[in-house]
């Protein structure tokens, strides 16, 4: 099986969702997807689905940052960062760390 297809085929199984509460049919996770756009994904979220897949798929993702994806959260008190460009975050970014077996992008 082709490990794009797998990865995508895992993730869909394990964390897929559907269009509405209604329809029965989860969505398939798509390879060209934003994590923060198309599958919108909380940063905990993502973090125990990126935990999962690279300790499945033995990858070392210490270089990985949530940071550069996501704002920190702040408790309303708290004065706000300034704002910052974050860097895109994709399916096929996960799946080419899995292929590399450690992630690349930070």
């Amino acid at each position: 099986m082709n490990l794009d297809k797998e990865i995508c085929d895992y993730l869909t199984d394990k964390y897929g969702f559907r269009k509405s509460w209604r329809d029965p049919e989860i969505v398939p996770i798509q390879k060209f997807w934003s994590v923060q756009d198309d599958w919108q994904l909380l940063p905990e979220d993502l973090a125990e689905i990126l935990i999962d897949v690279f300790t499945k798929y033995g990858v070392d993702y210490s270089k990985f940052d949530m940071l550069n994806y996501y704002e920190a959260e702040r408790a309303f008190w708290q004065r706000k960062p300034p704002k910052r460009d974050l860097k895109p975050l994709t399916v096929e970014m996960i799946i080419e760390a899995v292929k590399a077996k450690r992630w690349f992008y930070d």
